[in-house]
C-alpha cells in the first residue's frame, strides 16, 4: 500500500480534529490548511471524502468547521488509509495472468497475499488516537 497526498494530508488534518475531540469544537478548513502547510483547495476535498465515509461532520456558518464522528481511539487506521489511498493492493493482477505457468509468480503471488494479510493485521490495530498520541520520549540529539 502507497500511502497517497491524499492519505498524508488527511491523516494531518484528522490529527487536528482528534486533538480538539474533547473540546467538541470544530475546525474549519483553511485553519487545518495554515496550520499543516496543506493546500486548502485540496483539503476542502479531502474533508468531502472524510464527511462521505462519515468519519468527519461538518457545522456551516460562523464558528462551524469539521469535527470528528466519532472517538479517535475508534476510528481504525486502516479505515482512514482505505477512504483517502485506496484499498490494500498489490502485483496480484500482473501476476495472476501467470500463475498457471510460473512457479515463481505462483511464489510471488502468496508472498504477497501473506504479506498484505498481515499488514491489514496491523492497521486493522492501530487506531487515530494511536497515531496522534503526543511523543512523551525524550529526545537524543546528536552532535
Amino acid at each position: 500500500m502507497k500511502i497517497s497526498s491524499r492519505g498524508t494530508y488527511g491523516i494531518l488534518a484528522l490529527e487536528e480534529l482528534a486533538r480538539r475531540w474533547d473540546a467538541k469544537t470544530p475546525i474549519q478548513v483553511k485553519e487545518i490548511a495554515a496550520r499543516k502547510a496543506i493546500p486548502e483547495e485540496f483539503l476542502g476535498q479531502i474533508m468531502i471524502s472524510l464527511k462521505q465515509a462519515d468519519l468527519v461532520r461538518a457545522n456551516r456558518g460562523p464558528g462551524g468547521g469539521y469535527y470528528l464522528t466519532r472517538p479517535p481511539d475508534q476510528i481504525p487506521l486502516r479505515e482512514v488509509l482505505e477512504v483517502l489511498s485506496g484499498p490494500v493492493t498489490g502485483p496480484e493482477e500482473s501476476l495472476r495472468k501467470y500463475t498457471a505457468d510460473s512457479v515463481a509468480a505462483r511464489r510471488v503471488l502468496e508472498t504477497w497475499r501473506q504479506a498484505t494479510a498481515a499488514m491489514e493485521e496491523i492497521i486493522d490495530g492501530v487506531t487515530l488516537a494511536d497515531v496522534c498520541e503526543p511523543d512523551d520520549r525524550p529526545h537524543m540529539y546528536y552532535i
